[in-house]
């Protein structure tokens, strides 16, 4: 069984449709990246997937299960960070984790949350509230808070773009781990690190899914042509050999 599943899934806003009846399965244990221009339907897609929104056709399903029919559950299964993580402004970053824990029912979290935060660089903020944190170390915040709860499908929204590069080497190992431990991992970029590849790249255009590739279907081998991947695909609008 598919961990993510949607077919013919349709998203319109007025007359615009953002997405236009996307077929996609991701089976548990792959590391996926979604590659596409400004406004293709990126954000809406792991939108619809992670049950944020509702299509407006089509089905969405996790594990088999539809959002309508096992919200709750999936709520714990599934986790999304958008482009722009909400927080609570009278809570600290550490007690967000806290919250995670305690929502999750996770017993000795303490350490897990402490390794987070250090591998985020995030240690000395800890104390801190969100509205004080650059978007940068909010957007660690949101990742930690998800990682922390070890969703069976992560959902990321342009996680790369707000890291500095030890971050983001931190979290390209950190995902593969996750798609190695069973996982399914999802994320929209127009960047990728040069280490720790993804298993497939999906590329929308125009709300369609254009291309559906393993990446040694689009990739050599070379750290350089890893890093330059997403841009020379939107480039090309096909396979490269990078």
């Amino acid at each position: 069984m598919d961990r993510i599943a949607c077919s013919n899934l349709w998203m319109r806003f007025g007359g615009f449709a953002a997405l236009r009846g996307i077929d996609l399965s991701l089976p548990a244990g792959q590391y996926a990246i979604l590659v596409g221009l400004n406004g293709a339907g990126k954000s809406t897609l792991l939108k619809a997937l992670g049950g944020w929104i509702r299509p407006s056709d089509g089905a969405v399903a996790i594990d088999g299960l539809a959002f309508e029919r096992a919200e709750r559950r999936l709520r714990a299964r599934v986790k999304l960070v958008p482009d722009t993580p909400a927080f609570y402004p009278e809570l600290t970053a550490w007690e967000h984790l806290q919250v995670v824990a305690q929502a999750h029912g996770l017993e000795r979290w303490q350490s897990e949350a402490e390794r987070l935060l250090s591998a985020f660089s995030m240690a000395p903020h800890q104390g801190a509230y969100p509205a004080s944190l650059s978007r940068g170390m909010q957007y660690k915040l949101a990742l930690a808070m998800s990682l922390l709860a070890a969703p069976s499908a992560l959902l990321l929204d342009e996680p790369y773009g707000a890291l500095d590069p030890a971050s983001q080497l931190y979290l390209a190992e950190r995902l593969t781990l996750l798609a190695r431990a069973g996982a399914t991992v999802l994320a929209s970029t127009h960047l990728l690190p040069p280490t720790h590849p993804p298993d497939r790249i999906l590329m929308l255009m125009a709300g369609t899914l254009q291309r559906d590739a393993l990446l040694d279907e689009v990739w050599s081998g070379s750290a350089e042509g890893l890093a330059a991947l997403p841009h020379q695909l939107l480039v090309s609008g096909s396979a490269v050999d990078a």
